[in-house]
């Protein structure tokens, strides 16, 4: 009995220890993220640089008639579209600045539509055209804003470009004045538009195979390719209170950078620590090879250093090769160690191990709706795996290493 207690105090020591080095893992862990959040964060700061050269986010809000009448004391109008439309065409492509990828777009834009007059502008016989735009730094060349037949001098305002519109002589209120808008313009980001019209339409095709519609109303149809998106939306004045306070769109960016996705990969680093050092534990006891503690914290370290590989391989790399380089080279070195330790067949038990929990933890970065129900399934999987040794484990550990000696009748 003495002896039997002694080896459950044994035992109990030594998995207190393991846990306690799985725990101090944590340590290089949190350098690793603090790490992988300072390249996110010079990532953003270098997008930021490029986008106010290139241009940033663009908002079109427009066109619109905006002038000043007399009514006893001057007054200011405002007449928005009978009818607008948008057709966009956005060209993608990456600018690079040291090992750090900017995604850019070029869109070309055309917009046509219709005012009707009312019957303070008659009086007036002259307006101002305004478009909204958000960053005029990315306007390609020179835009065309065509009014009726004419086409106006295009001029900066304050947020957007206008153009004097010069009403002929017989207008009325009831006239319709058609017009034509066409620009090239550079964003980055997102694209989005203001419903200023009576009826808006608006029509995009781009190369971006992974768009995110968003803001206050979605599109009608919409078709993503593995080559690029069409996009429609069509919205009518009725829905809104007001034409200004709405916007819709698309971004054209990817969901997920290469930083956001090792930051996730990071937070199952204690998960894939403790399930290599309770394997490798359960081994020890079948196996009879014993795993010092040293070799406990090489084998936590270069779990560790599996993200440090990642994060400096996806700088240059894409995603998912730099996790299968990584991952190769982090599997390769320890089932190399494990079979210099154990020197038996469960050294390739723990190496596949280490394989199967790499790959359960990429499909598990891949997944972005059923992710957190994936995780903590997986979770629940190795608890009943780890309770299942542990009863086994404890079954062995009770009974006598030397059984005694069955009594016959001359001991008797």
């Amino acid at each position: 009995m003495e002896k039997n207690n002694l080896t459950w105090k044994n035992l109990l020591i030594k998995v207190s220890i393991i846990a306690a080095l799985a725990l101090a893992m944590l340590i290089p862990l949190a350098m690793v993220r603090h790490t992988v959040g300072e390249r996110a964060v010079n990532h953003t700061d270098t997008l930021g640089d490029i986008t106010r050269s290139w241009g940033s986010a663009q908002v079109f809000d427009g066109p619109r008639l905006s002038y000043k009448y007399m009514d006893g004391k001057e007054r200011e109008n405002t007449i928005y579209p009978d009818s607008l439309g948008y057709t966009v065409k956005t060209v993608s492509q990456i600018l690079h600045r040291s090992i750090y990828d900017v995604p850019v777009y070029t869109a070309d834009v055309c917009i046509t539509g219709t005012f009707v007059l009312d019957k303070t502008l008659p009086q007036v016989g002259k307006a101002d055209m305004i478009l909204g735009l958000q960053d005029l730094k990315g306007i390609q060349g020179h835009p065309t804003f065509t009014v009726g037949r004419t086409e106006g001098k295009v001029k900066s305002t304050d947020g957007g470009l206008k153009v004097e519109v010069i009403l002929k002589e017989n207008a009325e209120e009831g006239d319709v004045i058609p017009f034509t808008v066409t620009m090239k313009v550079n964003g980055s980001e997102s694209l989005y538009f203001k419903p200023v019209g009576s009826l808006t339409e608006v029509e995009i095709t781009s190369d971006c195979p992974c768009p995110s519609f968003g803001g206050d109303f979605l599109p009608v149809e919409r078709v993503v390719r593995e080559d690029g998106f069409t996009a429609r939306w069509l919205i009518s004045q009725i829905t809104m209170a007001s034409p200004s306070s709405n916007s819709f769109g698309v971004r054209l960016m990817k969901p997920v950078t290469q930083y956001r996705q090792t930051e996730r990969a990071t937070k199952y680093g204690l998960l894939v620590i403790f399930l290599v050092f309770v394997a490798g534990f359960v081994v020890e006891i079948i196996s009879k090879k014993s795993i010092n503690l040293i070799q406990y914290m090489v084998i936590g370290a270069s779990l560790v250093l599996f993200y440090a590989l990642l994060l400096a391989f996806s700088d240059f790399l894409a995603f998912g090769l730099s996790y299968l380089i990584a991952a190769v080279m982090t599997t390769a070195a320890l089932g190399l160690y494990f079979i210099g330790i154990v020197k038996n067949k469960w050294a390739y038990f723990l190496t596949g191990l280490v394989a199967l929990a790499y790959g359960v933890i990429y499909v598990l970065l891949q997944m972005e709706t059923f992710a957190f129900l994936a995780g903590t399934l997986l979770l629940f999987l190795i608890l009943c795996v780890i309770m299942s040794l542990t009863r086994n484990l404890l079954l062995d550990a009770s009974r006598p290493e030397h059984p005694a000696p069955e009594s016959t009748e001359t001991d008797a």
